[in-house]
């Protein structure tokens, strides 16, 4: 299961929370949580009115679906090949001479090969086509609109996931991906940079004890530092205006690119090169030709999906010409 699923499913499940556990509100609203902002390269459109960012799981498009039907597809394709042969060749597989023994053990033969194919077909159908369905027969990407006019966050996640959902920007509480971030009480300056710099927005409702609703939001920024820098460009944008950060520098495109793919999988590698030591150098080389690999799954599932595009009244929402209707 893909992770917007598993964030679905377990709100629709299990919303609960634990009030008596220590929880922290995030990073403030009407603070600076970084003095540089940077775009992390997730931002797709910037106006006056929103800021249309992407999701943080994109880069594993096609690895599920391609995981899941591999093993189901080849065995389908094996045993009907063979079913084809026993059917073509009378005495394929056969080493008794006697006619009557041939035909029926071609008639036990074929009817067990039927059983085990149809079997096959309805669990491909039944279990693997759904999962593939996740992957490859769907929208293309988790598209997340922060509108500052409305004050709301809007995301447009997969039909499997929710579909499309709004919350109100005030109520966020932003986190990272790192435990020190769930801390209430001070954490020292190791600590609080530990993780990968993926940003959380979360919405939780402490009277009723229930999370509302939880996204990743734009990629993983690979260190605590620029995902907090992240962070304070969306705050930025939201609470002091467009003006008031910098042009994207590096501004993904929508469509199925290949080249785009390539930078879903490889984005952070720059990163790693530059500051992970000498265990990434070793470890990049050996992993280029797998993340290669995703890249063209990726690609694949991308030429496989639609684009997906907010409903008038959301793409409308805050604009001037809404309120001069």
């Amino acid at each position: 299961m893909l992770m917007e699923e598993s964030i679905a499913w377990g709100l629709k499940t299990s919303p609960e929370v634990d009030p008596t556990l220590p929880m922290t509100d995030g990073m403030a609203h009407d603070k600076r949580a970084a003095e540089r902002p940077i775009s992390n390269a997730s931002v797709f459109k910037r106006t006056d009115t929103y800021l249309e960012v992407c999701g943080q799981f994109e880069a594993q498009r096609g690895m599920l679906g391609f995981a899941v039907c591999l093993i189901p597809t080849a065995m389908i394709g094996f045993l009907s090949y063979q079913y084809v042969l026993v059917i073509a060749d009378p005495f394929q597989g056969l080493v008794n001479a006697d006619e009557s023994l041939n035909l029926a053990g071609r008639i036990v033969l074929l009817t067990g090969m039927s059983l085990i194919l149809f079997g096959l077909i309805w669990f491909f159908k039944k279990l693997v086509l759904p999962l593939v369905r996740m992957d490859y027969f769907t929208t293309r990407r988790t598209l997340i609109r922060f509108n500052r006019v409305t004050r709301k966050v809007y995301v447009h996640n997969r039909p499997s996931a929710g579909g499309i959902v709004v919350h109100d920007w005030d109520d966020a509480r932003a986190t990272l991906d790192n435990p020190a971030a769930f801390s209430p009480e001070p954490v020292s300056e190791k600590d609080a940079n530990l993780g990968h710099g993926r940003l959380i927005l979360c919405w939780v409702d402490m009277e009723a004890a229930q999370m509302r609703g939880l996204i990743f939001v734009g990629r993983a920024a690979g260190t605590a530092a620029r995902g907090r820098a992240w962070w304070e460009y969306i705050r930025r944008y939201m609470e002091e205006g467009a003006e008031s950060v910098p042009q994207p520098f590096l501004r993904p495109w929508k469509g199925a690119w290949p080249h785009m793919s390539l930078l879903e999988v490889f984005y952070l590698y720059p990163e790693r090169l530059l500051r992970g030591g000498p265990l990434w150098w070793v470890l990049l080389p050996c992993l280029a030709p797998l993340d290669l690999m995703r890249a063209t799954l990726h690609w694949l599932a991308m030429l496989l999906c639609v684009e997906p595009t907010f409903p008038p009244e959301i793409e409308s929402a805050g604009s001037p010409q809404e309120g001069s209707a």
